[in-house]
Formats: C-alpha cells, sequence, structure tokens
C-alpha cells in the first residue's frame, strides 16, 4: 500500500512510520531526506536549485516537483511505502494523483494545543534530523545526545506553523477525504494506542 501520512506537527507521523517500518517493514519515504540526497549528489538538479538559493530566492514548485516526482519514482515499485508529509499544497496533490493514484492518506487528527504542548517539550537529534518525544534525551539507535530544535522554543513560532497547516493542509484532505482517500487515526492516544488502531485501519 502506498500511504501519505499528514496533519501537524506533534501528531506522531514520524513515531507511528517507525513503528511501521520496524513490525512490517514499510519504506519511510521523508521530503526532507529526499533533498539531502539531491544535494548529496552534486546533480544538475542540485546545482539548479543552489543557483535559486544562493540568489536569495525560495526553491519553486517546479524544482520541487522535481525532487518530489524523483521520490516517487525511486519508491512506487515497492510494496508498501510511506511518504511522510509530502502534500500539503496544491500542486503537490496533483503531482501524487497523477503518478500515484493509489495513494491514501492517514490523517493523525490531533487538536492544536495537544501538539503544540508536544512541540514545546519534543527533543531533536541534530545529526540524524529525527524528533523525539519528552523525556528522551539520546537516540536510542546512535545514543547521540538530543537536543531542543531552536523552531520548537518559541509558542509564537509554533502557532504561525500551526496556522499556515490549516490553511493549506486541511483545504487538501478536505478534497481528499471527498474522494475517499483518507482514513482518519485518533493521534490523541498512547502512542500504542495509536499503533493498534492504525494497524486496525490499515488491515494489518
Amino acid at each position: 500500500m502506498k500511504l501519505v501520512f499528514t496533519w501537524i506537527q506533534g501528531c506522531g507521523k514520524w513515531t507511528q512510520a517507525r513503528l511501521l517500518w520496524e513490525k512490517y517493514w514499510f519504506e519511510l519515504v521523508e521530503m526532507w531526506w529526499e533533498l539531502r540526497k539531491v544535494i548529496a549528489s552534486g546533480s544538475e538538479l542540485w546545482k539548479r536549485i543552489k543557483e535559486v538559493i544562493d540568489a536569495g530566492y525560495l526553491v519553486d514548485d517546479k524544482l520541487g516537483w522535481e525532487v518530489m516526482k524523483g521520490a516517487i519514482d525511486s519508491y512506487k515499485e515497492n510494496e508498501n511505502v510511506i511518504f511522510d508529509a509530502f502534500i500539503r499544497l496544491e500542486w503537490n496533490k496533483k503531482l501524487f494523483d497523477e503518478y500515484l493514484p493509489e495513494y491514501k492518506v492517514v490523517f493523525f487528527n490531533l487538536p492544536i494545543e495537544k501538539a503544540k504542548e508536544r512541540l514545546l517539550w519534543r527533543m531533536y537529534d541534530k545529526a540524524t534530523w529525527e524528533t523525539f518525544p519528552a523525556g528522551t534525551f539520546v537516540n536510542p539507535k546512535t545514543w547521540w545526545k538530543l537536543v531542543k530544535r531552536d523552531d520548537d522554543k518559541d509558542e509564537k513560532s509554533i502557532l504561525k506553523r500551526f496556522s499556515e497547516f490549516e490553511e493549506k493542509t486541511l483545504k487538501m484532505v478536505k478534497i481528499q477525504r471527498e474522494e475517499w482517500k483518507v482514513i482518519d487515526v485518533n493521534a490523541d492516544q498512547s502512542i500504542e494506542d495509536v499503533f493498534s488502531e492504525l494497524e486496525e485501519k490499515l488491515g494489518l
């Protein structure tokens, strides 16, 4: 199955994706990691992206499309794949509709106040870019020390990010819901209970 995990930061997408990977060998694809791979490749695409960044501009939809399509092409033949937070804008949805039409969206429903609380306390691995829940002080895979993310320290900046998610991502989810593509999961539970509900709704 081809899954797109979505909703605001702090809803537990990454944690649940890791659990599916550990138990069912799902491939996990993250946009930030795909971009890092492009950077490391030194490819022509990266040269074009670097020129835009060096000139002080944001990467436009056309370049973003190429990075995202490359990720889809690399994994679409795999049996079980999770694309983490790939569909946030209209052009993201258009790309998936065109190149991976069988995808389903897993929406981790969590109230904004709960998500804010999680972000204010979550920890971060600078080396791997992974995030971990409150009370975790080292990465259990590498034993590297975790720190607070700079953009999680300020409640105002967190709420601004949430506002952007509400304005853009929920619009996409509403359309996908009308297309019967959305699987709702209650993320306001323990990690174990969320995973149990996820297994049940995915038929695992």
